[in-house]
Parts: C-alpha cells; structure tokens; sequence
C-alpha cells in the first residue's frame, strides 16, 4: 500500500511518518514545503501542494492520503485556515 502523507515536516506529521515506515507492507511518501525533519527512510517530496496540477499522478498514484498540511497548524485562530480552505478543496478534489 503507497500513503501520500502531507504535512510531513510537521510535529503530528513526523510521527506518522515514522510510525508508517515501521510497517512492511507500506510505502510511504511524505511531503510538504520542506520534509528536513523527516528522519526515517522514506521517499521525501518537498514541493508546495497548491502547484502541483495532478497530485495523484505527481506522487504515484498513491493508495491512500493523510492530509495533514495546514499552515499555522497550532495557531487555532490563524486566517490562514480559512483563507486557504479553497486550496485545500482544489487539492483534495484533484
């Protein structure tokens, strides 16, 4: 099974990372603007996911995603999750 983990720089993501690189029948792709924390073994993609035109393919044609790429992701009151909810919609549906 391919996981596509976004957001994988960050405090929640790196440990899902980690935990999923443990598992033997998983191949795991993380991503994010910078993946420099990700220290296991794992294909690492940086790349801003509002440019990529076909996600789906541009990873792989992953089995599953965990959508974990929220700017400001610990500040609960930042504009930034509203103002980039389209994006997050655009990506998700693509």
């Amino acid at each position: 099974m391919k996981i596509l983990v976004t957001g994988a720089n960050g405090y929640l993501g790196q440990g899902i990372v980690e935990e999923l690189s443990q598992k033997s029948n998983v191949e795991v792709i993380a991503t994010g603007r910078k993946v420099d924390r990700i220290n296991v073994d794992v294909k690492k993609i940086p790349v801003d996911l509002f440019e990529v035109k076909d996600p789906y393919n541009y990873f792989g044609r992953p089995d599953v995603l965990l959508h974990l790429a929220w700017r400001d992701g610990f500040i609960h009151n930042s504009p930034a999750h509203i103002d980039d909810l389209p994006k997050h919609y655009s990506f998700l549906k693509k």
